[in-house]
């Protein structure tokens, strides 16, 4: 009996241990490691002039508190508006009954902050690694511009072993394909009208009903909008 008991003992731990390192160890170090590319990203993104106001490095959450300044929030496309948001992430394997997935490793949603007076923005976004050994990512974004509304959806994939080798190496793995649903009505009596002709002159923007649609895929370092190819060395040095 003592035997049973000492036997029981000893699968019950080993059982217990990979459950805690899972459910307790893995949530901070996915955290650890996501931060620091989505804080890069957001510094990056110039147009926006994105300013981090505060970071909250939590167990099993994050949160990035960020401000940023365009004049694209504002209805006549010229006056620089600001905008509060709070990009929040819930990190570790927290989803692993998605039936394509060896598990998630963060959902992610983009926030109005709480003191934000109107709800321009918001988005949401799953970053998973399949048992192939690549990460995916998809999301839905969806905000208010010169006046309309917008919408972004994007589906990327990408070998997770290149992740540690730079963005270039992402790049020349990378599969995606962003859909582009913009308000054409808005577009054409903003600043942005000039552009939104030349894309549709150009095929990289077809206009009907009201709504400027694009579909970009990059697969094997070319970028393709509407059918038209062109490698991404003429935008990027992915060497």
């Amino acid at each position: 009996m003592s035997t049973l008991k000492k036997l029981a003992s000893l699968t019950l731990l080993l059982i217990l241990i990979p459950v805690l390192l899972v459910t307790v160890v893995t949530p901070p170090l996915i955290g650890l490691l996501l931060r620091p590319p989505l804080l890069q990203s957001l510094e990056r993104a110039q147009a926006l002039n994105i300013e981090i106001e505060s970071v909250r490095s939590g167990w099993f959450s994050s949160d990035v508190q960020f401000s940023m300044a365009s004049s694209i929030f504002s209805a006549d496309g010229l006056s620089p508006v600001q905008q509060s948001a709070i990009l929040h992430l819930n990190h570790g394997p927290i989803m692993w009954h998605l039936y394509d997935s060896m598990f998630a490793l963060a959902d992610i949603r983009l926030l109005p902050s709480p003191d934000q007076n109107e709800a321009n923005f918001s988005g949401s976004g799953l970053l998973r690694l399949n048992t192939q050994g690549y990460l995916e990512f998809d999301a839905i974004t969806g905000f208010t511009a010169f006046a309309g509304d917008h919408w972004l959806e994007t589906r990327a994939s990408w070998p997770a072993h290149a992740s540690w080798q730079g963005w270039q190496a992402v790049l020349r793995a990378l599969q995606m394909t962003l859909s582009i649903d913009a308000n054409a009505t808005a577009l054409l009596q903003s600043p942005a009208a000039d552009a939104l002709v030349v894309y549709q002159q150009q095929g990289w923007a077809h206009i009907a009903n009201g709504r400027a649609r694009s579909t970009i895929r990059v697969q094997n370092e070319v970028l393709d909008i509407n059918g038209t190819e062109m490698p991404m060395s003429l935008f990027l040095d992915s060497r």
